[in-house]
């Protein structure tokens, strides 16, 4: 998003291995809510909490919170009380209706049973996975990933940048001639620049690597401060002379605003790792997908 904001400030608007990284945000997130797959086991009856019950069969707090955890992070972000009553509602007649299949028989056709299995799998999967890398990821490990970070502080170096956009590089050049000559650059800008920040001076605010199209951002972190481009700057939205006006090192978060993105990242190297080795130790033939779909069509044409 605050890329978009940038480039539209430049002048112009944005253009518009899934599997392994939803299994680390699964086993990410079991780690940041301190709620284990692979754990001791359910607390005792008289230590849980029963939120609802249906036919006589309780369903627990902890049950309905393992479940919260599994929800995309939209809705973790907000407050649990914004959902909580629609998930035990689902938990509700997810119980229900999987009474009846089963009571119909439902599970034991192939392609349910498939699927059955394969959910089974992936709980399976993610206990075990969990239960493999939740011992290294302790807050010794977080502490020193924290100082790696905080130590970098080239990722965080940041840029108060102003620039004039124009049409050609003509016009850049004469720009720029016109500044050495001792035009004062925010006039100017406010007088010839086409870009939206044109009547602010040309003034685009402070903002990191990563949040311009690479050819400004790697001409402005180029400068110094108080420069001026030399030649002209082009990107998509047009040709650029770009004025830096101050650079800078923001600050590190501190350790607490960053532990769930330290644990994710940590997660991730650690699922990464083990998901390795296991593989190395096995005998895995994957055909390539346009194989696959060769195949595929031949079956449907030779069927027709």
């Amino acid at each position: 998003m605050r890329k978009g904001i940038f480039m539209a400030k430049l002048g112009g608007k944005s253009r518009a291995n899934f599997g392994r990284q939803c299994l680390y945000m699964m086993v990410a997130a079991g780690l940041l809510s301190g709620i284990s797959l692979a754990g001791t086991g359910p607390a005792t009856a008289q230590d849980r909490i029963a939120v609802a019950t249906v036919n006589g069969e309780t369903i627990w707090f902890d049950d309905v919170m393992e479940q919260a955890e599994r929800l995309p992070a939209e809705y973790r972000q907000m407050p649990l009380e914004n959902y909580f009553g629609q998930l035990v509602t689902d938990m509700v007649d997810a119980r229900l209706a999987a009474t009846t299949a089963r009571a119909e028989k439902f599970d034991t056709k192939e392609t349910v049973a498939t699927a059955m299995k394969q959910a089974a799998d992936r709980v399976l999967a993610e206990a075990w996975i969990s239960n493999a890398v939740g011992d290294e990821i302790d807050e010794a490990a977080i502490q020193k990933a924290y100082q790696t970070f905080a130590a970098d502080t080239a990722s965080r170096e940041q840029v108060a940048a102003s620039h004039i956009l124009v049409a050609t590089e003509e016009e850049a050049k004469a720009i720029i001639k016109e500044i050495q000559d001792g035009a004062d650059f925010a006039e100017t800008a406010k007088g010839k620049s086409t870009g939206p920040s044109g009547p602010n001076g040309g003034s685009l605010g402070t903002f990191g690597r990563g949040q311009m199209v690479p050819a400004f951002e790697n001409a402005a972190f180029a400068l110094n401060n108080g420069d001026i481009s030399a030649t002209p700057v082009q990107t998509q939205f047009g040709w650029h002379v770009i004025k830096v006006d101050e650079k800078s090192t923001a600050p590190a978060p501190a350790l607490e605003q960053m532990r769930d993105q330290l644990v994710q990242n940590l997660s991730g190297q650690a699922v990464g790792r083990v998901l390795g080795e296991l593989r190395a130790r096995q005998d895995i033939n994957i055909r390539s997908f346009e194989d696959v779909r060769e195949e595929a069509l031949a079956t449907t044409q030779k069927a027709q």
